[in-house]
């Protein structure tokens, strides 16, 4: 089997149906016009929290494995290391931390999950073509 049969990595809601998932999430975002004669259209920055819910199905009562904790590491390099230019149009990325997701009804035989929070910016440019 592929490794894409295991981990799904999508923009949207958890998946609960595949052992390892990351899915991103838009919170919020905010605009600031910074000016109205860029190319005749406008442009503005626009600054969008992130949520990135990374999970891993627990498949043995109380059998602890690394691979949310490998996959929560990799999320905070991938977003502490960004450059400019990375993401196409991504101008900068800020990590605001991560939290783990327990299940209330019995936490030590369901999904565990954690929770990441990230903030990128953009710009965006209402382009008039003449």
């Amino acid at each position: 089997m592929s490794l894409a049969n295991y981990i799904n990595i999508k923009s949207g809601l958890q998946d609960f149906f595949r052992p390892y998932s990351s899915t991103i999430l838009p919170t919020q975002t905010s605009i600031e016009k910074i000016t109205v004669t860029k190319f005749g259209g406008g442009m503005w920055i626009v600054w969008a929290n992130l949520e990135i819910i990374a999970s891993a199905q627990k498949l043995e009562r109380d059998n602890v494995s690394v691979e949310l904790g490998n996959i929560e590491r990799e999320i905070m390099r991938m977003a502490c290391t960004f450059k400019p230019g990375d993401i196409q149009d991504v101008d900068e990325m800020q990590y605001g931390g991560y939290e783990r997701i327990y299940d209330n009804r019995d936490w030590s035989r369901t999904n565990w999950a954690s929770k990441h929070f990230i903030r990128i910016r953009f710009y965006h440019s209402n382009d008039v073509i003449l």
